[in-house]
C-alpha cells in the first residue's frame, strides 16, 4: 500500500507488463501462505513441501522481474522513478515469502 501512496503523490505509474508480474507475484504469495497456514495448523509435510516449492519459484519469478525491468528500462517503457519502487517491491515481497517458510519450519521443530 506505501508503494502505492508513495507513486500517486508523485504521479508515477507501474508499465501494464509489470502490473501483470505483480499480479503473478501476489497469487503466488497467497498461494504460499495459505499453503503454510495449512502446514502449520496441522502439522501437515505435504502442504510444507508444497510451500518449498512455491517459495522457490517466488525466488525465480522476482528475480525475472528484476531482469525484465531492466530491459523496460532500456527500452524506455520504465522511468528510474517507477524502477526504484518496483525493485524496492519485489525484494520486500521476496523477503515475505522467507518470513512464511521461516514460520513453516517451524513444524518440523515440533513435529
Amino acid at each position: 500500500m506505501e508503494y502505492a501512496q508513495r507513486m500517486e503523490s508523485i504521479g508515477i505509474r507501474f508499465s501494464d507488463t509489470a502490473n501483470q508480474e505483480i499480479m503473478e507475484l501476489e497469487a503466488l504469495i497467497d498461494q504460499l501462505y495459505d499453503k503454510i497456514e495449512l502446514a502449520y495448523s496441522e502439522t501437515n509435510e505435504i502442504a510444507l513441501e508444497a510451500a518449498y516449492d512455491i517459495e522457490e519459484h517466488i525466488d525465480v519469478v522476482t528475480s525475472d522481474m528484476a531482469q525484465n525491468h531492466v530491459k523496460r528500462l532500456n527500452e524506455g517503457i520504465c522511468t528510474l522513478d517507477v524502477g526504484s519502487e518496483f525493485l524496492a517491491m519485489t525484494s520486500d515481497s521476496e523477503r515475505v515469502a522467507d518470513h512464511l517458510i521461516n514460520m513453516g519450519k517451524v513444524i518440523r521443530l515440533y513435529s
